[in-house]
Formats: C-alpha cells, structure tokens, sequence
C-alpha cells in the first residue's frame, strides 16, 4: 500500500471521471498526489456530480492512505499550468509521475453530433477542445515536467488515451486526437530514454464514471460489472509507477487490463477485467 510513499503525482483532469479514479489508486499507494481541474466543487452541475470536484477528489486521496493537494487549474491557459509546477517544485522540490488526463472534448460526448454524424457536419469547436485540451495540454504539461524528470534521471508520463488511436472510434476528431497522443507518448520516450524517463500511453477498458452509472440506473440492460471502476485504472499506473524496470516499456500503447494481468492487479471489486484488444485493436 506504501509502494509509492513520498513520490509526488501530478493527475490532470482529475475533478471526476477516469482522472478522479487514477488519482484515487495513486493515493492507495501512499503518492502525494497533486490534483487539477477547473471545478473545484460539484456546484451547479447536474444531481449525479454533485460529490465531485478537485476538493472532493484530494479528500478522497488523503483518506486512502495518500495525500491529496487540489489545485484548481484551467490545462487551456499556459499561464495557469506554468503556475501548477512551479507550486509543485517550490513545495515539493521533484516530480516523479505525470499523468496527462484532462480531455476538452468531454464538453462534446454527451451532444447527439458526438456519434454517427459526419466530420463536415460537425462544429469546429470538436476538433479545437480535443486539442487544446488533450493533444497539446499534454504536450505543454510534459515539456513542464521533463526538466525535472531528466534531472532527476527518473520518472514516468502518462498519457490517457483509448482506441480510437488504432482504428475509427466516435469521430474523425476524436480518433485523429488519440492517434496523436499515442504519437506523442513514442516520441517522447525516444528523447527521454537516454535520461532514465519513460513515457508511454494507457488505454483503459470500459470504465464505470459518474455519467456511465447514471446512465446505467436508467438502462438497466448496462452491466456494471462488465466495467473497469475509474479507481482501477489509477491502480494499474501506481503499479507502472512502482516497477523499478518501467524504463523498458517506454513508447508502448498500454492496455489496463493487461497491465493488471501482469502485475496482480485486481479492481476494488475484486474483478479481473477483461482486454478489449481482440475487438477494438487494429
């Protein structure tokens, strides 16, 4: 439970969904876990998030054996993000795992467009919150965080991704997004390699968020069980971040459930999940 103890964790994104969860495993492992968001509470947001939020989410790291630090940052503004690490170095003085979550384009999921409508009958605004938060958030956050990694000559970047980098998934923004990533990820562990930095992409199964439960109350043919709970996928990076011999998985596309086969990993509900490569791979 202590494997990662005074290690410090930077989760963007992390106000709810798979970003709360991934900060949540984190802090099982005992991490000082550096949370961001752009909602610091649940207020005004609809009845199923009212118990989210960067506070709430930070609360939750310390009670499971971590120590949670929110701090409310928009990943759109440089100015905010060059003001998060420099809180993180003058309060910590290192960073040793990175996790690039925040997604803009969740603005857009829940939108009818979002599904089976064509690219040129789609707003403009899709493609730009992909990737001002998504592509280069993660961009402008890693090149923030490899000077302290490389001196350090250790750590590890994450970047949150899915399948819809290897084959057509939602939408031509969507999917040109995580292929970037996944491009990004490779290519930066090609420069940080030689100063003992891994950086790589994780693909998590389908994941039981907030909106999915809530989904599911209303359509109980949704099996729950089926899902990987966000909290999951924070287990399999503390896992990662844990392995003394990460270095020689850099600029892989990882999946979570088989990142759990390997390392022992079970979900809280004791649940094995099952990969989705065999049908979503390309």
């Amino acid at each position: 439970m202590d494997a990662l103890k005074n290690k410090v964790v930077l989760v963007t994104g992390a106000s709810r969904g798979v970003g709360r969860g991934i900060a949540k495993g984190l802090g099982e492992a005992g991490a000082i876990v550096y949370v961001t968001g752009r909602s610091e509470t649940g207020a005004g947001l609809p009845e199923f998030l009212k118990d989210t939020g960067i506070a709430q989410t930070a609360a939750e790291v310390t009670q499971l054996g971590g120590t949670g630090i929110a701090h409310r940052c928009d990943h759109a503004n440089d100015q905010e993000v060059d003001a998060l690490f420099q809180r993180i170095l003058d309060e910590q003085g290192r960073l040793d795992v990175l996790v690039n979550n925040a997604w803009g384009g969740s603005l857009h999921a829940m939108q009818p467009y979002f599904f089976n409508t064509p690219f040129w009958e789609q707003p403009m605004s899709l493609w730009d919150d992909n990737y001002t938060v998504g592509l280069r958030s993660d961009y402008y956050a890693s090149r923030l965080a490899a000077p302290i990694m490389v001196q350090q000559k250790s750590g590890l970047m994450v970047n949150i991704s899915y399948y819809g980098g290897r084959r057509y998934f939602n939408n031509v923004a969507y999917g040109v997004n995580k292929a970037a990533i996944d491009r990004l990820s490779a290519d930066m562990a090609f420069e940080l390699k030689p100063h003992g930095v891994t950086a790589l992409s994780l693909y998590p199964g389908q994941v039981s968020t907030e909106g999915m439960v809530a989904y599911a109350q209303l359509n109980p043919a949704v099996d729950l069980n089926a899902f990987e709970t966000p909290q999951f996928v924070g287990r399999c990076i503390a896992a990662l971040a844990a392995d003394p011999a990460i270095l020689e998985q850099t600029g892989q596309i990882l999946i979570t459930a088989e990142v759990a086969q390997a390392y022992g990993v079970r979900d809280v509900n004791g649940n094995q999940p099952r990969s989705q490569r065999a049908e979503l791979w390309q």
